[in-house]
């Protein structure tokens, strides 16, 4: 005897049998009603991101980046050293195709627009990717599930735009999910093959570093449930490899690290699982997640009578359930993040993805109706009214809720370019700056905070090379500056050797390392004041001490390898010594550098 179950088509439900190697039930044609959901919630994540647009100051350390690009001067944030300061290599590729292409100085803007777009996409195939996998299911229709609880997320309508890459964390972690069950679907499962969907799944690590975790925990899915000789999974393998690893050997050769510069700054590597758990108590706390999480597991309980799932559907919701709980680990074990979700949202997203979507069953219908109208009272109370208890500011663990508050800062609704950000204060300090660069200065100035239009310049000393401008918002600042200025983050972002300076006790992510003077006097400063000393600057001992150790050594090829002329015998060196480079750290004291280095 053979068992049969129902599926939903376009004609109304048909009998499908299933069997260990059958081929899944393909999902049917939408009904008008689906379609009308999932228009809504699509519209619902454009509306929502819309009225919250806005683009932080990281967004414009990679506007910067664009606007040297097309200048020529390679993908740095000041010429002259190359070090890598945007996170996402292909948000960068992006963002610079559509300043190319888009008339005017539109960076800003087209980060809003891509941003939005690329969150709806993925919304959109993490709910037909959901929808599909329980397409063999007797159900009356498919209704977004998951979707909505990432619609009423507040953190969720902040980074849709942002200028950051987290847009486009969303559509690809959507489009991977839903190319992963459509390949399950086509009942032949041939070793490596589809080629694009290797691709797609091997970009993970170009749209963030720490994608690769998912990414490899996906491929490795893919791999063995894939059907056919090892030599063709192995072919499918390296087809995911060929863009993150050429992307790495340039990385390694042009930069001369294993990763970004960012995240060496950050101390990617350093475990803080206490502050990272405190972080996701940020999270999960103010906005309740937990009851989400617990209508989700109750509503695939109720459909578990219903579900006609082989064990190979299965793996794939285990494999995305586990990348989506490594990822969120990996983030705990880092230390989290100085914006409120920002880095634990892609793994939220992942995690619904499953559950985007799903179908109100014939034989639970009330069940399934009074799960998703619970899901739909904490979807309305969290959009209204659960918020962090800093909303517009920062915790006292250095959290903040970074668009409020720069919306404050700014004193606009929507702050997107860099007028919006600016005001004249920004604006009359960085055009006087400029105008030092434009008339031939030599000196080394100071960001001001907070800064008004008849601030003063904050001028530290004489430099050795034109204007340098150290700043504490290396975005805002960095943007504003003209591209013959050098500018470089006082927090180690942008410059690289205050990225490797040792780091002190956890504070603040991203901005525990704090440019010490005398290193910034002996990369930059004039000559003299490691001769003589110099009232308000550290003494000339403790300046010549760090010139002398940036002199020696290792240290010494540090700086050869960022700033040297790029021969192919430089890249070669890069290549190489990267690993040993990554993990190099430098004393704060400049006479224990001189010491270990000369």
């Amino acid at each position: 005897m053979s068992s049969t179950t129902q599926h939903l088509t376009a004609d109304g439900p048909t009998e499908a049998t299933p069997g260990p190697h059958a081929r899944p039930p393909a999902p049917g044609r939408m009904s008008t009603v689906e379609r009308a959901l999932y228009a809504a919630v699509l519209l619902g994540v454009l509306v929502a991101g819309w009225a919250r647009r806005w683009t932080s100051d990281d967004a414009f350390i990679n506007f910067r980046v664009v606007e040297n690009l097309l200048a020529g001067n390679g993908p740095v944030f000041s010429a002259g050293e190359r070090t890598e300061v945007a996170t996402s290599a292909a948000w960068l590729a992006v963002l610079t195709v559509a300043e190319a292409v888009v008339p005017g100085d539109a960076v800003a803007w087209s980060s809003v627009v891509l941003g939005l777009a690329l969150t709806a996409t993925g919304v959109l195939f993490a709910m037909l990717g959901a929808r599909r996998l329980f397409a063999g299911t007797a159900a009356r229709l498919s209704v977004p599930f998951g979707a909505v609880v990432f619609l009423a997320l507040p953190p969720a309508w902040d980074f849709t735009t942002s200028g950051l890459e987290t847009g486009m964390s969303f559509a690809w972690l959507g489009t991977s999910f839903w190319a992963l069950v459509r390949w399950m679907q086509s009942g032949q499962r041939c070793a490596g093959r589809p080629l694009w969907l290797f691709v797609l799944l091997g970009l993970g690590p170009l749209v963030r570093p720490d994608f690769a975790l998912v990414a490899g925990i996906l491929l490795l899915w893919l791999t063995v449930a894939s059907v056919g000789p090892w030599w063709r999974r192995l072919l499918g393998l390296f087809a995911a490899g060929v863009l993150p690893v050429a992307y790495q050997v340039f990385r390694m050769g042009y930069y001369g690290l294993l990763v970004p510069n960012t995240a060496v700054a950050k101390e990617s590597s350093r475990p803080l699982w206490g502050r990272g758990t405190d972080y996701l108590v940020d999270l999960v706390g103010p906005h309740l997640l937990w009851v989400p999480g617990l209508l989700l597991v109750a509503m695939l309980v109720a459909l578990l009578p219903a579900l006609t799932w082989r064990a190979l559907e299965w793996s794939l919701v285990a494999a995305v359930l586990l990348a989506a709980a490594a990822h969120a680990l990996y983030v705990v074990r880092v230390g989290g993040d100085f914006m409120h979700g920002r880095l634990l949202m892609p793994s939220l997203f992942l995690l619904l993805c499953p559950l985007a979507a799903v179908p109100l069953t014939r034989a639970r219908v009330w069940v399934g109706a009074a799960l998703l109208t619970a899901t739909g009272v904490w979807a309305v109370v969290s959009a209204a009214a659960l918020r962090t208890g800093y909303e517009g500011g920062i915790s006292a663990g250095g959290i903040s809720d970074e668009r409020g508050f720069y919306a404050g800062l700014a004193g606009v609704g929507h702050p997107v370019t860099i007028e919006d950000h600016g005001g004249a204060g920004v604006a009359n300090y960085v055009d006087r700056v400029n105008r030092l660069a434009d008339d031939g200065e030599d000196l080394v100035v100071l960001q001001v905070t907070p800064v008004r239009p008849d601030t003063d310049l904050d001028v530290l000393a004489p430099s050795a090379r034109g204007v340098v401008f150290s700043v504490g918002n290396a975005g805002f600042y960095g943007y504003a500056s003209d591209l013959d200025v050098f500018v470089l983050d006082g927090l180690g972002l942008t410059d690289a050797v205050n990225s490797h300076i040792e780091a002190g006790p956890p504070g603040r992510p991203g901005h525990e390392k704090v440019y010490p003077s005398w290193y910034l006097l002996a990369r930059y400063g004039s000559p003299e004041i490691a001769e003589r000393q110099f009232e308000g600057l550290p003494s000339d001992a403790m300046v010549a001490a760090s010139r002398a150790a940036l002199s020696c050594g290792d240290l010494a090829e540090l700086v050869e390898a960022t700033t040297g002329p790029l021969t192919w015998e430089r890249f070669t060196d890069n290549l190489v010594g990267a690993p040993d480079r990554t993990s190099l750290r430098i004393p704060t004291d400049p006479f224990a550098a001189e010491r270990e280095f000369c």
